[in-house]
């Protein structure tokens, strides 16, 4: 994080991941997202981009990092929109993961749901949709449904699943700093081929048939939840 002064007035501003909160970041993610490139599926495409979109998403950032309106941002000088543009673009450098299990928050340590990819037991296997939707959610960028996904997921040692807590460990998780998200995103991509092995065990079924029962499953799941 540095400093920035525009104005006679000093703005933070995150130059690397652990600077950003995940709340943060949904809202940057979303101005960001506006102005991705997608094919006729709605996957995002690599594709350059105009000078004006250039412009328009740099302004938009800019405004959300400072929390400056368009009439003030009128006001300033292009050198002092650019600091603050080239010190945020660092923060959006590929995060390089140091392959951490557990994370600290408010003093209490969280660990990545790893132990009911060791166990075979059939409440594991639920367990373990939970953990391939949010595998799913990460591959679309939902990073604004994340926050409750960990929740479910990540637990202290002895903390058992409790739906009366999860909207308060929802509210807490949002605080996350985005290297801890990174790292689980890292986590969940290792596991992917774990998930489909447990699922193969409990189903006896294909890869092709585990990812469409996956589908369906999920779908359900969906649905009694809502």
């Amino acid at each position: 994080m540095i400093q920035i002064k525009i104005q006679d007035k000093n703005y933070d501003i995150p130059t690397d991941w652990k600077d950003m909160k995940l709340n943060y970041w949904c809202g940057l993610y979303a101005i960001i997202n506006k102005y991705n490139k997608r094919d006729d599926d709605g996957n995002v495409i690599e594709a350059e981009h105009s000078e004006v979109e250039l412009l328009k998403l740099n302004r938009d950032i800019f405004m959300y990092l400072t929390g400056l309106g368009a009439d003030e941002m009128q006001q300033l000088d292009v050198d002092s929109v650019n600091s603050a543009i080239t010190a945020f673009s660092g923060a959006l450098e590929e995060y390089k993961p140091k392959g951490t299990d557990k994370f600290e928050l408010d003093g209490e340590t969280y660990y990545f749901p790893k132990e009911f990819l060791k166990r075979n037991t059939f409440g594991d296997y639920i367990e373990s949709t939970h953990l391939d939707s949010t595998i799913n959610i990460m591959k679309h960028g939902r990073f604004d449904v994340l926050p409750e996904q960990m929740a479910i997921l990540c637990r202290a040692v002895g903390e058992e699943y409790d739906d009366d807590v999860i909207p308060s460990k929802t509210e807490k998780f949002k605080e996350l700093s985005m290297d801890i998200v990174w790292e689980f995103s890292f986590f969940l991509t290792m596991q992917s081929v774990k998930l489909t092995r447990t699922f193969q065990m409990f189903l006896g079924k294909t890869e092709e048939e585990v990812e469409q029962a996956k589908t369906e499953f999920l779908q359900l799941d969906s649905t009694t939840s809502s």
